[in-house]
């Protein structure tokens, strides 16, 4: 008896033995995972090339102050250009009253921000785009415009205001919300606001329990990183303090530059590094935050809810 030959009917009435369409996807697949796999194992020479120029551009500055910093002619690596800096007796002053302005500027836009981003997304979430909006203006507007400004309001109402050196915090609070907006936005986007406060309002809990013990726990990370963009702001902020007479880190910086240049070299270095580490903190904390979210919590065994 002669072999018969299976036959498949394509749309088209043609006949094609069984399994040469199989072989055929199978044959393309292949195809098809060779080229992926070339082109994966293909290097993007372009984007090399620009990584590494902006690598090159990025930490040659940072090594040159260090070496200009920490080192002196025939003596080598020595920390003697920290020690004149600090020598002034008025460092210690302006670093401590940089700290408390910084953690004063994070406490305000904290409270002025969350309560009002959350709002925003709650009931008014067209209006969120327009806030998100006015929110760059203080990019826009220069120091001497907020200064002059500010100045004209604060004579006629409260001409001693001024004179403090806690009068920047307000100042700080304008030229950080653009960046402390976002951070803060972006963390709260990725809570689901309405469902979280309406099963806490049916559970019998206040708008204002269900943000401090629910809303503020899940965005930590959030809260870390705007409280970091403060931080850093402020310790980089030279022409508010200047203009307003104040004696900040950043005035005691270009200062110390015009005396002994070595130590505002080095005193740069080391703020860059604390900033680094205080970001390498938020990144490790945020990435544990996260690990905890995802591991699902262990279920009661039923013995141990049978003994309840």
């Amino acid at each position: 008896m002669a072999a018969s030959v299976e036959l498949l009917t394509t749309p088209t009435g043609t006949g094609t033995p069984a399994g040469t369409g199989d072989a055929r996807a199978r044959g393309a697949g292949r195809l098809g995972h060779g080229k992926r796999t070339r082109t994966a194992g293909r290097v993007h020479v372009p984007g090399v090339v620009v990584l590494v120029l902006a690598m090159v551009l990025f930490f040659t500055p940072l090594i040159a102050s260090a070496i200009f910093g920490f080192t002196l002619p025939g003596v080598g690596l020595t920390f003697e250009s920290l020690s004149q800096a600090f020598a002034n007796p008025m460092a210690v002053q302006a670093v401590t009253m940089t700290v408390v302005l910084g953690l004063l500027t994070t406490a305000a836009s904290l409270a002025l921000l969350v309560p009002t981003i959350v709002y925003l997304h709650l009931k008014a979430p067209r209006a969120a785009k327009l806030a998100e909006a006015l929110s760059v203006i203080p990019i826009v507007v220069p120091a001497v415009a907020l200064v002059a400004g500010a100045g004209v309001f604060f004579r006629a109402v409260a001409p001693g205001f001024l004179v403090s050196p806690y009068a920047l915090v307000p100042f700080y609070v304008i030229i950080t919300m653009p960046l402390v907006y976002r951070a803060l936005d972006a963390g709260l986007s990725a809570l689901h606001l309405r469902t979280l406060f309406a099963a806490a309002a049916s559970l019998g809990a206040s708008p204002w329990r269900t943000l401090i013990g629910i809303v503020l726990p899940n965005m930590r990370a959030a809260l870390l990183s705007a409280g970091l963009l403060c931080m850093a702001m402020v310790l980089g902020e030279f022409a508010l303090a200047s203009l307003l007479l104040q004696y900040t880190f950043p005035v005691f910086l270009v200062e110390t530059g015009a005396a002994a240049p070595r130590g505002a070299a080095a005193l740069s270095f080391v703020t860059m590094l604390a900033t680094w580490g205080l970001l390498a903190l938020i990144s490790l904390i945020s990435a544990a935050g996260n690990r905890r979210r995802r591991t699902p919590a262990a279920a009661p065994s039923v013995t141990s809810t049978a003994k309840e």
